[in-house]
C-alpha cells in the first residue's frame, strides 16, 4: 500500500506533466483497475486471516468444556461453584469469538421462565468483562424480560415448533436499523423518522452495548429431541459493532456448546429455585 501511494504521488510530480488528453484518459483507467484489484486483495486478505483465526480458538473452547464436564465428574450440585463454572465457560466463549472477530464479544447464558404463563428469560450468568461492565445478572437486573418484548427470543420461541421456519439461531448484525427490533432495555425507541437520513439518526443514538447479536437456544443438539418444552433458555453473544459474526460456521459451534450446557441449566436453576423456596 504505502508502494502504491509513494507511485502515485511520483507519477503526479513527475510524469504527470508530460502527458496529453489521450493518454490521460489511459491513465485514468488504468488507474482504476489498480485500485479495484488492490481494493479486492485487501478483502480478501482480511477474509482469511479471520477464517485462519478458528484455528486459534479450540484451546478456549475446551477450557471451557473442561470445567463443564467437572459438574457432572465430581457431582458438584453447589450453586455457586456451578454458576462459577458457567461464567468460566462464558469467558472461554467470549475469549474465542474476541480472536476471531478482533475486537470484544461479550457472552450471556438466559434461563427460560415464566410468571402466570408468560414466558420470560433470567440472565444466569455473564462473562467477567461484561459484568464488570455495569451490564446486570440474576436478581440484580430488575427489568423484566418478557420474551414478546425481545424479537430474537420470541422469534425462537414462537416459531420453534414450526418445521417450515428454522428457529435453531436468530442472527442481526445491523440492529440500529432493524425495522420493528424489539428488546426490553429499549426506552423511547425508534427515534422520530426524519427522512433520508434516518439510519444515521438511529446509528448515531443507539442506546444499547451491541450492534450485532447471534442467538441459539438451549436445547438438545439432535433435531429428535427438539420441542418447545425442551427448550432451557439461550445462548447470546453481542458484538459493539455492525456486521460481526459468520452466520454458518458461528451458529454451529454456539450449537455444540449449547447442547453442553443444558442439563447444568436445569441443574443450576433447580438449586436457586429450592433456595428462593425456603
Amino acid at each position: 500500500v504505502i508502494g502504491s501511494l509513494a507511485s502515485i504521488i511520483a507519477f503526479g510530480t513527475v510524469f504527470s506533466p508530460l502527458l496529453n488528453t489521450q493518454r490521460w484518459v489511459g491513465v485514468f483507467f488504468l488507474g482504476i483497475i489498480t485500485i479495484f484489484f488492490l481494493g479486492y486483495n485487501l478483502y480478501l486478505l482480511t477474509k482469511y486471516r479471520k477464517k485462519v483465526r478458528y484455528a486459534e480458538i479450540f484451546e478456549d473452547i475446551n477450557i471451557g468444556f473442561s470445567n463443564l464436564h467437572k459438574i457432572d465428574r465430581n457431582n458438584i450440585d453447589d450453586e455457586k461453584t456451578i454458576g462459577e463454572y458457567l461464567i468460566f465457560m462464558c469467558d472461554s466463549i467470549s475469549s474465542a469469538f474476541t480472536k476471531i472477530n478482533g475486537h470484544y464479544i461479550s457472552t450471556c447464558i438466559k434461563f427460560l421462565t415464566f410468571e402466570n404463563k408468560r414466558p420470560k428469560v433470567l440472565t444466569l450468568v455473564r462473562d467477567r468483562k461484561s459484568s464488570a461492565n455495569n451490564r446486570k445478572s440474576g436478581k440484580e437486573d430488575k427489568i423484566k424480560h418478557w420474551l414478546d418484548g425481545n424479537t430474537d427470543f420470541d422469534f425462537i420461541y414462537s416459531n420453534f415448533d414450526d418445521d417450515s421456519v428454522d428457529t435453531s439461531y436468530y442472527y442481526e448484525t445491523k440492529l440500529p436499523i432493524r425495522k420493528n427490533y424489539k428488546n426490553t432495555r429499549l426506552k423511547n425507541w425508534p427515534p422520530k423518522r426524519i427522512p433520508i437520513i434516518n439510519n444515521i439518526v438511529r446509528r448515531r443514538f443507539w442506546p444499547l452495548k451491541y450492534r450485532s447479536t447471534l442467538v441459539v437456544p438451549i436445547i438438545p443438539l439432535l433435531a429428535d429431541d427438539q420441542k418447545q418444552k425442551a427448550l432451557r433458555g439461550f445462548l447470546c453473544v453481542d458484538s459493539p459493532k455492525c456486521v460481526a459474526f459468520n452466520q454458518q460456521v458461528d451458529v454451529d459451534i454456539l450449537k455444540g456448546i449449547s447442547d453442553g450446557l443444558y442439563n447444568k441449566i436445569d441443574k443450576l436453576h433447580a438449586l436457586i429455585s429450592k433456595k428462593d423456596d425456603e
